[in-house]
């Protein structure tokens, strides 16, 4: 079977695909990509092989989506489009559409520009024509019935995967190249790794973990990414919580594994979300996570992890304290968490979808 996955790498919807390919070559499922002619998709190379691109203008998104998907390969059995668009009129072949959350439609204010409004008003009308859907997990599934009324019929629930990288261990030297250069010297250690944008609520986790440093009189609260973050530069400072952060660029990914793995606890105190890559990339390094008791988030830790109020400071104060003064239980979440990861690694992600092709493809 030959299917065809649109290829955008480094944001969410790059590292899915990315995965989603490396899952299939796995399984023996071959891929070609579209968008960039003559470019070979190569499953075992970071970002598929393919060359960054770093700027990408509006309309050449609106131009791909509007017109170069109607110039589809004729000899591809299933067009899957890795995020929710769709070309103006079905295709010849089935499309599969992944949807991955609807943060335009459920919070208002990711969608407060005209344009925005726009191209979010095209995807409802035009999302109905996909063959079929995947949501990445029971919550985004409700927030498409909720949305897209007479949708949930044509949506398959499979989650999202995690890149081998995470379930390795990281060589020693590495990882002490790694501390030396960003300067991790204090215990315990907090890690959080993802956006800085509203829902992302990480005001409330740099708050519970000056408290348990103040209680503890030690520890580092590392926020991955957060350097060039002029928001989270000046609440760090307002907080007087500097000698306890360290704001660091977007490191690799085998650099993030490493992180990961050097940490006492992953925290991610997001208030909404489709998936919870983070804690799920968490679960498979080893390392105890502490979430939000949000829908998606939930599925994905479930009883691996500890669960609490995205708002509330104590309850983060209390749930991290928890951990850090119980090194059984600590284990026990370890042990938990690497045996729930495994839903999430990419081959059997893969498998699913294949399943999924195979109903369609006839």
């Amino acid at each position: 079977m030959d299917i065809s996955i649109m290829e955008s790498c480094r944001t969410g919807t790059e590292e899915y695909t990315e995965g989603l390919v490396w899952g299939l070559h796995r399984v023996g499922t071959s891929v070609v990509g579209m968008g960039r002619p003559g470019a070979a998709i190569l499953p075992n190379q970071p970002c598929l092989g393919l060359n960054h691109r770093s700027h990408r203008a509006w309309w050449r998104k609106w131009w791909w989506e509007n017109l170069g998907i109607m110039m589809a390969p004729r000899n591809v059995d299933l067009i899957h489009i890795p995020y929710m668009a769709h070309p103006p009129r079905p295709l010849a072949v089935p499309v599969v559409v992944t949807v991955h959350d609807l943060i335009p439609f459920r919070l208002a204010s990711y969608h407060h520009r005209l344009r925005e409004r726009m191209y979010f008003d095209m995807v409802r009308r035009r999302l109905p024509q996909a063959t079929a859907l995947v949501a990445i997990s029971q919550a985004t599934l409700q927030d498409v019935d909720d949305f897209f009324p007479g949708l949930a019929s044509k949506v398959t629930v499979i989650p999202n995967g995690v890149h081998p990288t995470f379930f390795q261990p990281v060589r020693v030297e590495q990882m002490d190249a790694l501390l030396r250069e960003l300067r991790l010297i204090k215990r315990p250690r907090i890690l959080y790794v993802g956006g800085y944008d509203e829902r992302k609520n990480v005001q409330t986790l740099v708050k519970a973990a000056q408290e348990v440093f103040d209680r503890r009189r030690d520890g580092e609260l590392v926020l991955v990414g957060a350097l060039h973050q002029p928001q989270m530069v000046r609440l760090v400072s307002e907080l007087g919580m500097e000698r306890h952060s360290v704001l660091t660029p977007s490191v690799s990914r085998l650099s993030l594994a490493a992180l990961y793995q050097a940490s006492d606890i992953f925290a991610f105190p997001s208030t909404y979300e489709g998936f919870g890559l983070g804690p799920a990339q968490a679960l498979a390094a080893g390392v105890p996570v502490v979430a939000s008791n949000i829908p998606a988030v939930s599925e994905v830790v479930g009883e691996a992890g500890i669960l609490v109020s995205p708002r509330s400071v104590q309850e983060w104060v209390q749930a991290l304290q928890r951990v850090l003064e119980s090194p059984a239980l600590s284990q026990k979440m370890v042990a938990r968490g690497k045996a729930r990861a495994e839903d999430f690694a990419w081959e059997r992600v893969a498998l699913q979808y294949q399943k999924l092709y195979g109903r369609l493809v006839r």
